[in-house]
């Protein structure tokens, strides 16, 4: 006799109910599959060796640059035409900056005639430059320097003509500099140049060394700069003439400022005589005591001698 077959009825409530289940389960196992699957392929990713060695030089390279550019001063003067590239490193400059640098001095015939010369080098900026520029053993200027080689700090070219008008340079500040066509910071340079002479260029020969200022730049400012520098005021002193009287002896210790004025000194020249004998004690000991003050000239001392008395 067969088994009764028990066949089973899901409404159809149910059945969405059991696809809703079986699917989520599926997308489930679907998800932990394609996890699996990515830490596999990158478990078993390769790297070649060549890709390896170029990131490591690239991050050395990078550690480099951050080392490297950190500034660092000079403790003692220098000629650079006597550094190797680790001595430019160690200045403060990338590897790529010496070796640039380097570069640089041999087009040059293998050697820096000066500071302005040095200036030019792309690599060095007007910073670095300022920070090195008193250490380094080198003129400010050359003969030998052409005035159609690139500078890189006042480079003009592609800069429009300026109008000059006649200027003193005494005057300008950082905004009057840069309307004739400098940077604010080389205009900062040449006020702070200025600082160091005594806060005033006394001729166009101080100007003209300022190493933010190129030949080409001097020549072209030149029939334009009027410096009025100031003269000291200097007061001569001018001696009476002795007058023709007859002299009779005197002792000079007993003498007035009056008398001394009589004699053909001016006020001055009296109160020099009065504070050397105080610095005597008071007192001239003799003609030749009296004869070693400075403002008694030895015409004067010679016209008096015959008449000195000293008791």
């Amino acid at each position: 006799m067969d088994s009764p077959i028990i066949r089973i009825r899901f409404t159809k409530s149910q059945r969405i109910a059991v696809f809703v289940l079986i699917s989520f389960l599926f997308l489930i196992e679907l998800g932990i599959w394609q996890i699996n699957q990515k830490r596999n392929s990158v478990r078993n990713f390769f790297v070649p060796t060549e890709i390896s060695a170029l990131q490591n030089q690239i991050d050395a390279s990078e550690t480099t640059k951050t080392n490297f550019h950190q500034s660092s001063v000079p403790t003692e003067k220098f000629n650079p035409n006597d550094l190797s590239e680790n001595d430019w490193m160690n200045l403060g400059f990338s590897p790529k900056q010496a070796a640039v640098i380097i570069k640089y001095k041999k087009s040059l015939g293998g050697k820096f005639s000066s500071k302005r010369e040095l200036a030019q080098c792309f690599v060095i900026s007007e910073e670095k430059f300022e920070e090195l520029h008193p250490y380094i053993l080198l003129p400010e200027n050359s003969s030998n320097n052409s005035s159609n080689n690139f500078n890189y700090h006042d480079s003009n070219s592609s800069k429009p003509k300026i109008h000059y008008q006649k200027f003193n340079p005494n005057d300008y500040d950082t905004s009057d500099w840069v309307k004739i066509g400098f940077s604010e910071k080389q205009a900062a340079t040449i006020l702070k140049y200025k600082r160091s002479l005594g806060g005033k260029f006394s001729s166009l020969d101080e100007i003209e060394k300022c190493f933010v200022i190129s030949e080409e730049k001097f020549r072209e400012m030149k029939p334009y700069m009027i410096l009025k520098v100031e003269k000291p005021m200097v007061i001569e002193s001018v001696e009476k003439p002795v007058e023709n009287v007859l002299l009779e002896k005197f002792n000079p210790n007993e003498y007035s400022r009056e008398q001394w004025m009589n004699l053909g000194f001016t006020e001055k020249q009296v109160n020099t005589i009065f504070n050397y004998k105080k610095s005597l004690g008071g007192k001239f000991k003799d003609a030749a005591t009296l004869k070693r003050c400075y403002s008694i000239s030895d015409e004067k001392f010679a016209d008096i001698e015959p008449y000195l008395v000293f008791e």
